[in-house]
């Protein structure tokens, strides 16, 4: 009998021993498989799916009531820097999630921005020996050295899917280009990424009961776009047109969109104009460098309210790395800055009927008409208009005191009870209080145009790039001002509209009606135009009398007082929001 047992054991073991080895042998090669075959996409899902897993636990565990702000805070930077971590080991588009986040992380708690920003450092080259073979399957038939001479060896820039070299044209050897090459790996690895995406939307909507999965579809549809190369030198080539056809002489004098070589242009390869400029993510050099802010700010305003206002054709991603500033070729004489334009592979296209309700919406906000504000959020299916007001110019939502009985509505429906008076609520209830009233917003969210968050965004970064440089210029002004005229020409275009169509039922003959109704028009586009700018006016001077009013109280007082409507702004937010959140902010949250 102990003969029998020790030999079962012996076969146990033996194959117990079989088992581990086949086990590690086939994890062994399923890590070699994936690793060379998918670039380890496979392996970057599940560590994926593990981090956002204790993410989730670790907020339905811990995230309690009776905890106090710290300890809410410190769950707060645990899950950023699990997100860091994540983002940094799986690289490629992830480093575009990570930032994708970060760049929305006014509407999270501080500790997400602070990890997440060093994601906006350089990311890592990958050799030129490893981008030869994009090249070469771009342009079938043709070797690198087909297409480029002094192609250089080392990236000069190197983000999360694609590096830039520089390069002379073989057909041209005196035109110096640059070669931006998607890095080999990104195809690979996209089908995977969108899905862990997709699955990690799923879980978090899952858990937590916020909306956020159907925005997946927009994200994964934009990021597909910026993969396209082809596409940005579309949008690129069509920024070009609309300065040239429907800017003024001093927008297309001032600004420069680098031109684009088709034969040297694909999916994955693009070749355009190498341009010498500072970069505006270098304020201090600019500065010394005798640029005037005030000049360098007034373009750029002027050219994405331009595009947001009149072209309709919007840059989505217009951050200080993406701008160049360079002397105007044609004048010499003095320190003229033109500014180069950059990075076209994410653009918005506005439909007529959102841009004639944004401008409307800021021709509202403009004249302080709230009921105006209220008709074009209702109209986009947004219920809370206090939200609002906050997704779109980042005013804080009215948190624990009275607001609109809309407002309140959606904020008990959502989540559960009706907070008590200005000062009846702790910082947990107004946590949960501003996560009802966003989890709402993000259901409305799914019917808001999808123009209006690339709008947004456009609009904060720029806003973040004037205060960079100090807050030189009015933007809201100049904003105002773009907006009045896109509306004109909106009025005055829709008036003239060979296809617009008239009533019979009054019986008038329908040559004359015609003729009468766009004569109309067009007076009552131009009418709309000119008050549109008095209002303006008068919002001037009044911001001008407030500067007098201030720096008189700055003189007695000793304040110092900066004279600029975006420090005004920015003071006012960080007080109520610090009032409202129970804890201290840094005021760059209200940048993109």
């Amino acid at each position: 009998m102990s003969f029998v047992i020790r030999s079962w054991r012996k076969v146990s073991s033996s194959r117990l021993l079989g088992g581990i080895g086949l086990a590690s042998a086939a994890t062994v090669l399923g890590y070699e498989y994936d690793k060379h075959c998918h670039a380890s996409a496979v392996l970057r899902t599940l560590r994926t799916f593990k981090d956002i897993a204790v993410i989730c636990i670790d907020y339905k565990v811990n995230f309690r009531e009776e905890r106090g702000p710290e300890y809410l805070n410190d769950i707060h930077r645990r899950a950023a820097r699990r997100l860091l971590r994540c983002c940094q080991e799986n690289g490629g588009l992830f480093i575009k999630f990570g930032q994708s986040i970060a760049v929305q992380s006014a509407l999270l708690p501080p500790p997400f921005r602070s990890e997440l920003s060093v994601l906006y450092d350089n990311a890592p080259s990958v050799p030129v020996a490893q981008i030869a073979p994009v090249i070469e399957r771009a342009f079938p038939g043709k070797s690198l050295d087909d297409l480029f001479v002094d192609f250089s060896t080392d990236a000069v820039a190197s983000a999360s899917v694609a590096q830039v070299h520089t390069a002379r044209l073989r057909s041209d050897p005196t035109q110096q280009v640059a070669v931006k090459v998607q890095k080999p790996e990104i195809k690979l690895q996209i089908g995977w990424d969108l899905f862990a995406l997709r699955t990690c939307a799923w879980l978090i909507e899952y858990s937590f009961d916020v909306p956020i999965l159907w925005s997946v579809r927009e994200v994964e549809r934009r990021l597909c776009e910026e993969l396209d190369f082809e596409r940005e030198a579309n949008n690129s080539e069509l920024a070009r047109r609309d300065l040239e056809t429907l800017g003024d002489r001093w927008l297309r004098s001032c600004i420069y969109i680098p031109r684009v070589f088709w034969h040297a242009t694909g999916r994955e390869v693009l070749t355009t104009e190498w341009m010498d400029g500072t970069s505006l993510v270098h304020p201090e050099q600019l500065l010394s460098e005798g640029w005037s802010g005030r000049e360098i700010m007034q373009r750029m305003v002027s050219l994405f309210a331009f595009q947001i206002f009149v072209s309709g054709n919007v840059h989505g991603d217009p951050h200080p790395g993406n701008i160049l500033v360079r002397q105007n070729p044609a004048n010499k004489s003095w320190r003229d800055p033109q500014l180069v334009i950059l990075d076209h592979g994410l653009y918005v296209r506005e439909s007529q009927a959102f841009r004639r309700q944004y401008t409307e919406f800021w021709r509202a906000a403009m004249l302080n008409d709230k009921r105006a504000m209220g008709r074009v959020a209702k109209s986009w299916g947004m219920a809370d208009t206090d939200m609002f007001s906050t997704m779109v110019s980042l005013k804080p939502p009215k948190i624990g005191r009275r607001r609109s009985a809309a407002s309140k509505k959606v904020a008990s429906s959502s989540s559960g009870s009706e907070p008590g008076g200005k000062n009846g609520i702790g910082a947990y209830e107004r946590h949960m209080e501003l996560k009802g009233r966003a989890v709402a917003a993000l259901r409305d969210s799914v019917n808001l145009p999808p123009e209006l968050v690339f709008v947004t965004r456009n609009m904060n970064i720029v806003r973040a790039n004037n205060q960079s440089l100090g807050i030189p210029v009015n933007r809201v002004k100049i904003l105002g001002q773009y907006a009045a005229h896109g509306l004109r020409l909106m009025l005055v275009g829709e008036a003239l509209s060979p296809n617009r169509r008239y009533s019979r039922a009054s019986g008038v003959v329908p040559g004359r009606d015609t003729l009468l109704s766009r004569m109309l028009g067009v007076v009552g586009g131009q009418w709309s135009y000119a008050t549109f700018r008095i209002v303006l006016a008068l919002a001037g001077m009044g911001m001008a009398a407030y500067n007098v009013w201030r720096r008189a109280c700055s003189l007695v007082t000793g304040e110092v007082w900066s004279g600029d409507l975006d420090a005004v702004l920015d003071d006012a937010m960080r007080r109520a929001v610090e009032k409202k959140l129970g804890y201290q902010i840094d005021t760059s949250l209200f940048n993109a």
